[in-house]
């Protein structure tokens, strides 16, 4: 309920609404959920429960918008040691996120510049603003750097190497990257720099494009799920057991990123964890809820960042449709799931594909398995051992496998659904009667409420 308020908080902000105006529908809608799950009478602990959300709403509203609002620097010189943190290929060109004692700034380099993660570097040049977009819905590269907590950017600099680091999570980033490149073949090359660092092999990216599973390229609560389920099978249970999966488990959500999606399901993780520990039972829809408030305190950016939600759509609904007893909406979650978010993708994309409503019923579960097993496939390669490639190239053989019935698949089914109002509509719908189903409403009050609170936010 508090993300709730504070994600339409942000909502109202972004479309000049003004502050006051913002809080109080917010504030309303709080009241709404927190009171509107039962018309047979006030729900027990509602009280406590609005005053909790109404706590959270005014943060939201001192902390969250001024932030947002917050002034844009003045330009300065800067010159100064830094280590690249991030690098990706950008346009024609490549962009780096460099960090310094006096910030972090993302600078745009010429396809021929070569930094790596880790790399320390001097840097010349005169910092200024990012540039925010012209009107809401184009790309504003002020909201996209700072959710990767930028501060501004570098013209034109002058960027000297000072050294590889090799120590800490960007040594080691930068040490599997090598070894994933050098001696893996390229399907199981292009999985596993996703899977463990975030990376991005563009033939790959383009084939699981065209299947419609590109969210299998993005490290999210799946992969998470998949490297705290194989720690838990193999630490016996006993004192040290949650404690090393949630020390491995952060790990492997700063190695492969630390994207707001890893950063999200790693949240939700940890809140299980710790209610565990406790001995409390604990609510996976709290658990992402807390998750996304989080993130959204933390960095108020994330809410523009597509990435960030879709992965709060899809653990939502699928909290949702799991904690129920019902395992027809369990075999139905892909569809729910693509419905749920194809208003988002072709907003950004202008299209989405209808064959991977189909490719991915068995999608999830095939690369549950997959993934898992190619990497305990490619370890003997990675580490050198004489004949390793030979379990390398049989996971080659399982992805070969995989994207010949992927393209069959989407060979007979190649028809793409594009953006429109309906579908947009039916994707808030759907998300906002699953939710609040979620939350207790009778399944009838939860689609009268869902169709008018879908038309309220996709009209506005």
């Amino acid at each position: 309920m508090a993300l709730a308020a504070n994600c339409l908080l942000l909502f109202l902000d972004a479309r000049g609404v003004p502050l006051p105006a913002s809080l109080g529908a917010a504030l309303l809608a709080a009241m709404f959920i927190v009171l509107a799950g039962s018309l047979d009478g006030i729900p027990p602990r509602s009280v406590a429960v609005f005053l909790l959300v109404i706590l959270f709403t005014l943060a939201g509203a001192v902390i969250l918008v001024p932030r947002v609002h917050r002034g844009d620097l003045e330009p300065f010189h800067l010159s100064s040691a830094g280590t690249v943190l991030y690098e990706r290929p950008w346009g024609r060109g490549r962009v780096i996120l460099i960090g310094t004692p006096r910030g972090k700034y993302v600078v745009h380099l010429p396809p021929s510049s070569l930094f790596l993660e880790g790399d320390r570097v001097q840097v010349d040049g005169v910092v200024q603003p990012l540039e925010k977009a012209a009107k809401e819905g184009d790309f504003d590269e002020a909201r996209f750097w700072k959710a990767k907590g930028a501060d501004g950017k570098i013209r034109r600099p002058d960027i000297r190497l000072d050294g590889e680091g090799r120590a800490g999570v960007l040594g080691l980033r930068r040490s599997l990257r090598e070894k994933i490149l050098m001696n893996l073949p390229p399907l199981m090359r292009g999985h596993l720099l996703a899977a463990l660092l975030g990376g991005r092999d563009p033939d790959l990216a383009e084939r699981h494009s065209a299947w419609g599973t590109s969210h299998l390229l993005a490290v999210s609560g799946l992969h998470t799920g998949m490297v705290v389920l194989v720690i838990f099978l193999l630490i016996p249970a006993g004192p040290f057991r949650i404690p090393a999966a949630s020390l491995i488990m952060w790990l492997y959500v700063l190695c492969a990123g630390a994207s707001a999606s890893a950063l999200r399901a790693g949240l939700m993780i940890q809140a299980g964890f710790i209610g565990r520990w406790l001995g409390r039972p604990s609510s996976t829809l709290n658990a992402v809820s807390a998750a996304g408030l989080f993130l959204l305190f933390w960095r108020p950016w994330f809410f523009w960042d597509l990435g960030w939600r879709l992965s709060m759509t899809a653990a939502l609904i699928l909290s949702c449709l799991f904690s129920g007893r019902g395992k027809g909406s369990r075999v139905t979650a892909p569809v729910l799931l693509w419905l749920a978010t194809a208003g988002m993708v072709t907003g950004v994309f202008g299209s989405v594909l209808v064959a991977g409503m189909i490719i991915n019923f068995l999608a999830v579960p095939v690369f549950t398995v997959l993934l898992p097993l190619s990497f305990f496939l490619a370890v003997p390669s990675l580490a050198g051992i004489p004949g390793g490639w030979i379990l390398a190239e049989a996971g080659e053989g399982l992805y070969y496998a995989w994207g010949q019935f992927a393209d069959l698949t989407a060979s007979l089914v190649p028809w793409e659904a594009p953006y429109s109002g309906l579908l947009s509509l039916s994707g808030v719908a759907l998300t906002a009667y699953l939710v609040l189903a979620g939350l207790g409403f009778r399944r009838l009050h939860a689609v009268l409420f869902a169709v008018p609170i879908a038309l309220f936010l996709v009209l506005l």
